[in-house]
């Protein structure tokens, strides 16, 4: 799902959340409201406001006075707008917040990783140069220590275990069988003869396996050339 679906997403989980408790804040801010009563006794026939009949209460005794109750707005009200509209306010408020900082979060999180793989700038360390120069070195020797030992091995399967390792360290074997013979890169170690005149001056067989480490000749491989038979 893309960022901008999980925002929408958020807001709106957010806004059900604001309205929600809004609603609940009025409802529960009508239920908690005070509710005043004002109790009032006046004589039978007069208004609680004065007017006609005012005076008349002399004369009649508390058996024939009338009970005036009122009450405030409060009593009457299920619903409270303004502790509706604060609920909502601050609900609302924190939603945001929270949604905010959940995708700074999720922003921090994927700028980590590349910074954490930036590799160490230059003279940061001032032993890595050292460092690095003495695995080269101990790598050096552990290649020529694996060909020594694969030219000597008696065992095919050492041998070709040997290789493997080899390749997998980036040294290739060169084993250049049936191409033309070029001082340059072979070491001619004998000859055999044909009548193909075709075949004279390839290569027919790798006495010696030669190395290439990355690109650098670590030996030329030793060879048999074939040579046309009757030529000296």
């Amino acid at each position: 799902m893309s960022t901008s679906n999980l925002r929408v997403i958020a807001a709106g989980i957010a806004a059900i959340v604001a309205v929600l408790t809004g609603i609940v804040a009025g409802w529960v801010g009508a239920q908690a409201g005070t509710c005043v009563q004002e109790v009032k006794s006046v004589p039978a026939g007069q208004n609680p406001g004065g007017g006609p009949g005012q005076g008349l209460g002399d004369k009649h005794d508390d058996q024939n006075q009338k009970t005036i109750v009122s009450q405030s707005g409060a009593c009457d009200s299920s619903f409270s707008v303004k502790t509706a509209a604060v609920g909502f306010a601050g609900s609302a408020i924190a939603g945001g917040a929270a949604v905010a900082f959940l995708f700074m979060g999720r922003r921090e999180d994927r700028t980590a990783p590349a910074v954490a793989s930036a590799p160490p700038a230059a003279g940061g360390d001032p032993g890595l140069a050292q460092r690095l120069e003495q695995a080269e070195s101990e790598r050096g020797s552990l290649v020529q220590t694996c060909v020594y030992v694969r030219d000597r091995a008696t065992s095919k399967a050492i041998a070709d275990t040997l290789g493997r390792a080899l390749s997998d360290v980036g040294v290739t074997t060169v084993a250049p069988v049936g191409v033309r013979f070029d001082p340059a890169h072979h070491e001619a170690g004998g000859a055999t003869p044909t009548r193909d005149p075709q075949q004279a001056g390839t290569i027919a067989a790798v006495e010696v396996p030669g190395y290439v480490d990355r690109g650098v000749v670590l030996r030329a491989p030793v060879v048999t050339v074939y040579k046309e038979d009757g030529r000296q």
